[in-house]
């Protein structure tokens, strides 16, 4: 099973690095365009994908990677896979 080591994200609007360090420890930036949530039990991000900066890191298999988002929210609230290129 994966473990989360760091739940954190960057607002590209803002610039501020905000970081998820226990469960329900919701965290948004200053201009409020993003969340993060879930510290080392899981991980949800709020906002557009496209302001969000990925700075997790997953232990997978004893090595440490990036995580990558399964799914986007969007401002209405829904939910759809993210498409991998």
């Amino acid at each position: 099973m994966d473990k989360i080591i760091r739940n954190r994200i960057k607002c590209k609007k803002c610039g501020d690095i905000i970081e998820s360090k226990s469960v329900h420890d919701f965290v948004e930036c200053r201009c409020r365009s993003i969340a993060v949530d879930g510290g080392h039990e899981y991980q949800r991000w709020v906002g557009n994908i496209e302001d969000i900066e990925d700075l997790s890191i997953v232990e997978k298999d004893n090595t440490a990677k990036r995580a990558q988002p399964q799914e986007r929210r969007d401002n209405n609230g829904k939910t759809s896979p993210i498409q991998e290129n």
